[in-house]
């Protein structure tokens, strides 16, 4: 199957990046905070068919939130939360605790009515571990948060534990530090989101390994429910100035174990998955060039990158590769990504070169 896009609509809403925060409501609301030193959020009431700006408190906190089944709205915190606060990093058992992020509505997502309570999650072999800019970390709660058929809640994370071996290279080198490639793994929460559990190993190197052991491994995992069991994941290696592969993996028992990964790109960041109308899965993903995948059969085969934008610039010239795309209009999608191009052209200051845009495009499939 070969899809065929046709731009509709183009527009630069100003500077920023890290424009993949979107919490999505079942009634068309859209509501994306852009990291930028000036806050501000686009919100959209009809499924990103038109869009206006808000602004947002100066050092306001933002998290990308569900839309639950019971309507409500929840996140999770991206690090360990007592993470600075463990003294002895290489006690036996290191403490995962998530903070749980709730709204009862979409509007309470916006003007930030936000509650929160925190778990304590048992990470098998949790151990910290050094992240690609110099920081320490004992993991990540990843993009992947999903509702799977049964109510249960399924979130992605990454990280190292004591059985992750291999060393990167690169970091050794140009930063100085025993950076050990990350590995995916999911939990689960059956009680509404108070309470998570381990459920599985998603991929590691040890067992899966990569082509580049100067990448990062498998992190940014994202999922997606396809049919009630089947679950889809796509998982980032690549990272710095590596390329390094997406790959994509199959769960057919609600994440409780995952088929061998495979390679669907040579590229990419922070993908994140979605469903078209016609059953068409499609990624969005960046960081070298700003591109969209496409699979017919349930991700089982993906098509060639689609590359939306192209830079393939080192980090500080480069766009950040972490986007948000939905389908807004039967057969359209709209993407919203950074770049640095205009920026640099425009003799911006370092650290405020890219720009956010907005771009529709009409998707066609030929055969």
């Amino acid at each position: 199957m070969k899809y065929v896009l046709e731009q509709l609509s183009h527009q630069c809403v100003g500077c920023g990046s890290y424009a993949y925060k979107d919490t999505r409501a079942k009634d068309g609301q859209i509501f994306l905070p852009i990291d930028t030193p000036t806050p501000y959020a686009l919100y959209s009431g009809d499924k990103g068919q038109s869009w206006k700006t808000l602004s947002l408190k100066e050092g306001r906190q933002t998290d990308r939130f569900i839309q639950l089944q019971d309507g409500s709205f929840l996140a999770l915190s991206f690090d360990n939360v007592v993470h600075h606060a463990i003294r002895n990093p290489g006690q036996e058992i290191i403490p995962f605790v998530a903070g749980v992020y709730r709204a009862k509505t979409m509007e309470d997502v916006i003007a930030g009515n936000i509650t929160s309570t925190f778990t304590q999650i048992d990470i098998p072999r949790l151990c910290m571990g050094w992240g690609d800019s110099g920081n320490t970390h004992t993991s990540c709660i990843s993009n992947g948060l999903i509702q799977l058929a049964d109510g249960s809640i399924l979130a992605t994370m990454y990280g190292q534990t004591k059985d992750d071996t291999t060393l990167c290279p690169y970091f050794q080198e140009h930063g100085g530090y025993d950076f050990y490639l990350y590995r995916s793994w999911c939990i689960l929460s059956t009680d509404g989101g108070n309470t998570f559990s381990f459920l599985s190993t998603i991929a590691d190197v040890q067992t899966y390994p990569i082509p580049d052991i100067n990448a990062e491994g498998y992190c940014e995992p994202d999922c997606i429910e396809l049919e009630p069991g089947h679950i889809v994941c796509v998982i980032r290696t690549g990272g710095h100035e590596v390329y390094s592969p997406l790959y994509c993996t199959h769960s057919y028992d609600s994440g409780k174990t995952w088929e061998p990964p495979y390679q669907i790109c040579p590229w990419g960041v922070l993908p994140k998955l979605f469903t078209m109308e016609d059953g068409t899965l499609v990624c969005v993903s960046g960081h070298i060039h700003t591109m969209l995948l496409f699979s017919p059969d349930k991700g089982h085969t993906w098509s060639q990158p689609h590359i939306i934008e192209p830079c393939d610039g080192k980090w500080d010239k480069s766009p950040s590769g972490y986007n948000s795309a939905f389908e807004s209009s039967p057969g359209e999608i709209t993407i919203i990504f950074d770049d640095p191009k205009e920026g640099i052209a425009d003799g911006a200051p370092a650290g405020q070169l890219r720009r956010v845009y907005i771009r529709t495009y009409r998707v066609r499939q030929e055969k």
